[in-house]
């Protein structure tokens, strides 16, 4: 018959272990222990933690000998192999951060080609080691912008906002954007075994285009839109431009190097807008993030519109203005304002 005796120092190490977040398997063989040295026999803890009674005898014969290291079962199989754990993650980082997409199974098919043979399960844990996530894909046009001209236009962006916060202007970022039938596909939640699917509306002649700005800076931010059942014009444009609300202080409109933006009939007209105190300022090319407009786009294409099928153009022109002017009242009530948005 075996019985565990402890020492204090020992005793206090286990309740500390106690405390901890252990195992299941390594809770139990503490408390065969601890058990033990109440006086248990070890019949009755088999009996009392529902193990077989040679197991228990097992861990205590163990623990007499290796004391808390047998709290923890012994690893079964030949020691990690650091070395290729090392290299099998080095590769992956470096095929992951190809500029292309993957899969599971198409890693395990590179890994294979490198002299590594793992599965794509094996694959995932070692990507779930690196923290790597399965995540969606995004478009970008980074790669085609001048990166001098970018930063010196943000450079300018920045000056032309530190004004607009002490209201020596008034900084408006402008675009348009389109909206079809069928919206893009994007997020939601759903119950289990559930998938929403979006009934696909094809957008031939039922497209809606907006003609946006918006004014995020100072005490009074700003939110205007205007939707069309028709294609954009230059006409359009300028009368929108000069719709935009104002003051003594001069307007200064950011916007890209559309077609529609750099017409004939526009820059034939920045000489009137400007006596009108309306003054352009063109970012450079491929470069979207500079419009602080573009996240506000996204925002209402792909949350504040959740019904992502219509089969009336002016079905869709309702949703359309009904979130655009949702997110304008939002804009307001940030300034502690209620604003009505523009027509």
């Amino acid at each position: 018959m075996i019985h565990i005796r402890l020492d204090e120092p020992t005793r206090d190490e286990l309740q500390r272990l106690r405390r901890r977040d252990l195992p299941t398997r390594a809770r139990d063989r503490l408390e065969m222990v601890a058990l033990s040295d109440s006086g248990w026999e070890p019949a009755r803890i088999a009996g009392h933690l529902g193990y077989d009674y040679r197991t228990v005898l097992r861990v205590l014969h163990d623990f007499e000998s290796r004391r808390t290291d047998a709290l923890f079962p012994r690893r079964r199989g030949p020691a990690p192999d650091a070395a290729r754990r090392e290299r099998i993650t080095g590769l992956l980082r470096e095929l992951v951060g190809q500029d292309r997409t993957w899969t599971a199974a198409q890693l395990s098919e590179a890994l294979h080609n490198h002299g590594v043979a793992i599965g794509a399960r094996q694959v995932r844990r070692y990507l779930k080691h690196l923290k790597a996530g399965y995540r969606r894909t995004a478009s970008t046009v980074r790669h085609k912008q001048d990166p001098a001209k970018a930063a010196r236009a943000a450079a300018v962006l920045a000056r032309l906002r530190a004004k607009a916060e002490a209201g020596e202007l008034e900084l408006f970022d402008l675009d348009e954007s389109g909206f079809a039938p069928s919206l893009p596909c994007g997020y939601s939640w759903a119950l289990p075994g559930q998938r929403k699917r979006v009934k696909h509306e094809y957008p031939q002649g039922r497209r809606v285009n907006v003609l946006a700005a918006y004014r995020p800076d100072g005490a009074d931010p700003w939110l205007g839109s205007q939707a069309f059942e028709r294609t954009l014009t230059s006409d359009d444009l300028l009368a929108y431009l000069r719709s935009l609300p104002g003051s003594v202080v001069p307007r200064v409109v950011v916007l890209d190097n559309a077609s529609l933006h750099v017409s004939k009939v526009v820059k034939a007209e920045r000489r009137p807008l400007a006596r009108q105190g309306i003054y352009l300022y063109y970012l450079p090319a491929y470069s979207p993030e500079l419009n602080r407009i573009e996240p506000v786009f996204r925002q209402v294409k792909y949350q504040g519109m959740p019904v992502r099928s219509y089969t009336s153009k002016v079905a869709l022109r309702q949703a359309v203005e009904h979130a655009f002017d949702s997110y304008a009242q939002k804009v307001g009530r940030k300034s502690g304002k209620q604003l009505r948005p523009a027509a």
